[in-house]
């Protein structure tokens, strides 16, 4: 196990990793990394937009998580309720931008769902991006949303390129989704 724990920190400093965690994910855990990494990237000097978007992606990504991760577990005996398990990844690109990538497991009946959404959001421009967000917002909530369904539509307004995605199936009921955001 040590051996591999320095394989992976290898990895993770080759690959541009200022953060990553996998495990259990409640609300207050959103807003706890969300803090640290902001005060990290505060540390390095990174330019204020930046650190905001990072920011904003992240928690966006981890509010994913905890809202349709269909991986749960109950944590009702140390009073912290259900939580939903994910993973998280901070980190930097050669050309010094920053990206944020998450994975969490899906329900495989949401797949095209979710697919589709964000296939729309990867043909739009910045202006298609905007207005679409605003008529998103003067609309209730899809039936099928545990949020205002505009956290994909932020992500993409922050982002430099079209956000990369995939599902992967694991069985007749489960996928993992996976996506990776580029700030801009």
């Amino acid at each position: 196990m040590a051996t591999n724990l320095y394989k992976y920190y290898e990895e993770m400093r080759a690959k541009g990793t200022i953060l990553y965690f996998n495990g259990p994910v409640s609300q207050a855990m959103v807003e706890g990394l969300a803090g640290i990494m902001r005060e990290k990237m505060r540390a390095e000097d990174a330019a204020m937009a930046s650190v905001q978007r990072v920011f904003s992606i992240l928690v966006e990504q981890m509010q994913n998580i905890v809202r349709y991760s269909s991986e749960r577990s109950s944590h009702l005996s140390q009073g912290l309720g259900e939580m939903a398990h994910g993973q998280v990844v901070v980190g930097r690109e050669s050309d010094g931008s920053f990206f944020v990538a998450c994975g969490n497991k899906v329900r495989t009946e949401d797949v095209d769902r979710l697919a589709g959404q964000l296939e729309l959001l990867r043909t739009m421009g910045r202006q298609d991006l905007k207005e679409y967000y605003r008529e998103r917002r003067r609309r209730l909530p899809d039936a099928d949303s545990k949020g205002a369904g505009l956290g994909f539509i932020e992500m993409a307004r922050q982002s430099s390129r079209p956000m990369d995605f995939d599902f992967v199936p694991l069985d007749c009921d489960t996928s993992f989704f996976s996506m990776k955001v580029v700030a801009q």
